[in-house]
């Protein structure tokens, strides 16, 4: 449709008015919209809309505004609210709990929270060299927690007294440090702290392979270093523990 100076004048001439609407793809001649401009009228493109939809309108705009994005997702997504199927990996950053980072979290929270029931346990013992022992280890385990959740490097680590490449040597050679073989034939007639702690040991084993699973990729790429050798040496030193129980370290129980 073509609007000029001449049809603007009749339409003016009937109805004096301040807001012209027309439809989309409509062409005004220079000098119609020169007849505008004298005017001071506005050119709207579109169907007018009632002042209810304006008003709606502006509300929507105000309560867009209101709405502050508090999440994010690995993928760019963005979340107002926290999902009960997710949670934080780092900052504000979600991902399911179902996550293999977040799965290794709760593995190692389970080590944790299973020795500290074990130190309970043992704490009526009153055997200072048990005592000591079970809190370098609880120590060791807190550190490693930390570390991933912080994302922060390990740094030095000494757990029973030895370095992480000692606690290898000294695990590997029982005749050497502790005048016996290795626990090959574990049965239940070894003390109760010996097989407290080779349970320990088995599950810190499980903790270890969910670290694999969560910082080494399919391509062979490794993240955490420092984390995979720590939790490696892990099953070690409470070995080591084991050793020093079956040797009478830790008195009988």
């Amino acid at each position: 449709m073509v609007l000029t100076e001449e049809k603007l004048k009749m339409m003016y001439k009937q109805k004096k008015i301040d807001r012209l609407i027309v439809d989309e793809g409509t062409i005004l001649t220079p000098s119609a919209r020169q007849f505008l401009n004298d005017r001071g009228i506005e050119l709207v493109n579109g169907v007018e809309k009632t002042s209810d939809e304006i008003k709606e309108e502006k509300n929507e705009k105000v309560s867009a505004q209101d709405i502050k994005i508090k999440y994010k997702g690995i993928n760019g997504e963005v979340y107002v609210d926290k999902p009960e199927y997710m949670t934080q990996i780092y900052g504000n950053v979600l991902v399911k709990k179902d996550n293999k980072r977040i799965v290794f979290r709760g593995k190692i929270d389970s080590l944790q929270a299973k020795w500290l029931v074990l130190s309970k346990e043992f704490e009526s013992s009153k055997n200072v060299n048990l005592t000591k022992d079970l809190e370098s280890i609880e120590k060791f385990i807190k550190k490693i927690l930390i570390s991933e959740v912080l994302g922060e490097a390990l740094g030095d680590v000494e757990v029973l007294g030895y370095n992480l490449d000692q606690i290898k040597e000294v695990s590997h050679n029982p005749n050497k440090y502790f005048n016996r073989g290795h626990l090959f034939d574990i049965s239940k007639k070894e003390d109760e702290i010996v097989l407290k702690l080779n349970e320990l040991r088995t599950y810190s084993r499980e903790t270890e392979i969910s670290a694999i699973e969560a910082f080494v990729r399919e391509n062979g790429a490794v993240e955490r270093k420092d984390l995979l050798t720590a939790l490696n040496r892990m099953s070690s030193v409470i070995y080591i523990m084991m050793l020093k129980g079956a040797v009478g370290e830790y008195g009988n129980r």
